[in-house]
């Protein structure tokens, strides 16, 4: 568990966090409404779920990452 706690502290910056955010962005409000136009309702709910999972995920590990120090 410490080892997965060094990596996130180490690894995960603003910058990263910044990738977590565009990238739901893109999946939110570009990806789904592509899906949409073609009728492919099952892709159409996995983006939108994957890119909330991503805002909240990001977030979680941001967060994770800025205040616990080992």
């Amino acid at each position: 568990m410490s080892v997965v706690l060094e990596f996130i502290v180490n690894t995960f910056d603003f910058n990263v966090y910044i990738l977590f955010i565009i990238s739901s962005i893109l999946l939110l409000f570009l990806d789904s409404k592509e899906y949409k136009k073609e009728n492919l309702t099952r892709e159409y709910k996995f983006a939108k779920f994957v890119g909330v999972f991503y805002i909240i995920l990001g977030t979680i590990l941001f967060l994770v990452a800025r205040y616990i120090r080992l």
